[in-house]
């Protein structure tokens, strides 16, 4: 076991992670860890890849039974466990990363971004099994992955965790994203490191996402375990943050259930540097400026307001003044009501970005009413599209990137292999059985993977057109624009 654990320290000065100083520290820490003596160090020329070296680490404990085995949760704490033993602390990383960021703020977020990748916590090789591909759809190019590492989740299930009563219970974090996850054996976080930001004069931190959904996915998340909510201190916060760091995209999800991401007990926003496909959409109309703030509606499925300003204070005034109009506007012939018996509906998903001088924002308009025909929610995915995707339309999806299930994977290709008259239809893709018969109904003989994708991607489509609350048609048309001018009129009368 001293071989590998000493392969291990040498992966972590190679990657910068300690230097030599540290080594009987670290030999002090792995030991404790492993239940093993102290041990000698001496250098090893043969590097092998440090997955092959951290299985072997980890079959060691579970033999030895420090974890269970056959457990691949507590394979992942007990990895990050041993990565802590060589990395930086808390407080040296906080400390590099403000040196950084006064040289610039792309040096300290490259540092924090490569360590996370270096010690595992974005687990890089896992999620380079995800499938990715693109469509070129009716709105433009739609960007899809099928992820094998997340989870799928019942909308119903997040929308109960929003007010849900949590206690600190042995030092187990309130949720996932909270700042105690740093360094912390559940969640598999020892391996995490997290840095304090001040936004709207409140304290915030921020970190990466271990699920990487794009290039440089990161989390900003409030210091207290808060629910979320958008009110007009969320501009503020979104406005600070491109400031501090303007090669960064910064958006929040929306703040009610069914149309809110996957935590909504705990204030957060994603952000991350990627060019998503909502940021090439065309624009339907251009409503010209308002106070130096340049409005249009864009041609894209969910409902889409783009602010366009140099002006800082500016752009904030109009944000919160469409916010403002859009929680109080009903329109009952296109289902949007705003409010029943005092809950209110209606909500915005805000994303915000800086091109050199320019502040660009989307206003996302979303409403999360239900009814008999649409109990899982009006403009949520409905029932003919839950095959393929049923969870909430957050952030990342409502800009063109599908986070879909990893069941599809293995789905996919026994639809493949049935649709050739290979297989019976199993049991398992009962659930696409209408949409498997209209694709056989078309005739095509050389269905392959190829095509099943962009399959999924129409569908994709299909289900952020329902997320949309004015469709993209004449009356929805009308309406949005009639909503715009409503805003621009009160605007202008104000000033």
């Amino acid at each position: 076991m001293e071989k590998e654990l000493i392969q291990l320290i040498d992966y972590a000065i190679l990657h910068q992670l300690m230097d030599e100083s540290k080594i009987k520290q670290a030999i002090a820490m792995l030991s404790k860890l492993m239940h093993i003596d102290i041990f000698p160090y001496e250098k090893n020329e043969i590097q092998e890849e440090i997955e092959h070296v951290l299985n072997r680490i980890i079959d060691y404990a579970a033999a030895n039974q420090l974890i269970p085995e056959n457990n691949i949760d507590e394979r992942d704490a007990f990895e990050a466990s041993i990565f802590d033993c060589v990395m930086p602390t808390p407080k040296d990383v906080k400390e590099k990363f403000d040196q950084l960021f006064i040289e610039s703020p792309s040096k300290a977020t490259n540092y924090l971004y490569k360590l996370s990748k270096d010690v595992n916590y974005i687990k890089t090789k896992r999620l380079e099994k995800n499938i990715h591909w693109t469509y070129q759809g009716l709105y433009g190019k739609l960007e899809l992955t099928i992820n094998l590492s997340k989870p799928e989740k019942d909308p119903k299930e997040i929308a109960l965790l929003k007010n849900q009563i949590t206690h600190d219970q042995q030092g187990i974090p309130l949720c996932v994203i909270c700042k105690e996850n740093e360094r912390n054996y559940h969640n598999a976080r020892m391996n995490l490191r997290i840095v304090p930001l001040t936004l709207g004069n409140e304290k915030w931190h921020f970190q990466y996402s271990p699920y990487l959904y794009y290039p440089e996915h990161c989390i900003i998340l409030h210091d207290i375990h808060r629910p979320m909510k958008i009110c007009h201190q969320t501009f503020s916060y979104l406005l600070d943050f491109v400031d501090l760091f303007p090669s960064y995209f910064i958006g929040s999800n929306a703040d009610l259930p069914i149309v809110g991401g996957s935590i909504l007990n705990h204030d957060h926003f994603q952000g991350g540097k990627h060019n998503f496909p909502i940021e090439q959409a065309k624009e339907i109309r251009d409503f010209g400026k308002i106070h130096n703030v340049h409005v249009s509606h864009l041609f894209w499925p969910l409902s889409t307001i783009r602010l366009k300003s140099n002006d800082r204070g500016s752009l904030y005034k109009v944000a919160t003044k469409f916010y403002d109009e859009w929680l109080t506007y009903e329109n009952k012939e296109l289902n949007i009501i705003n409010s029943t018996n005092g809950v209110s509906h209606q909500t915005i998903t805000p994303i915000l970005r800086k091109l050199d001088d320019l502040y660009e924002m989307d206003i996302i308009l979303r409403n999360n009413r239900t009814s008999s025909e649409y109990p899982d929610g009006i403009f949520h995915p409905h029932k003919e599209v839950h095959h393929i995707k049923k969870e909430n339309i957050g952030l990342i999806e409502a800009m063109g990137l599908a986070i879909l299930p990893g069941r599809l994977r293995s789905e996919l290709k026994l639809i493949e292999s049935f649709l050739k008259n290979e297989i019976d239809l199993p049991d398992t893709i009962e659930k696409h059985r209408d949409w498997i018969i209209d694709i056989q109904s078309r005739g095509i003989k050389d269905i392959n993977q190829k095509y099943l994708l962009d399959e999924v991607a129409k569908k994709f489509e299909k289900v952020i057109e329902h997320s949309g609350v004015f469709k993209q048609d004449r009356n929805g048309l009308i309406g949005i624009h009639q909503f715009i001018l409503h805003v621009i009129r009160n605007i202008s009368s104000e000033s």
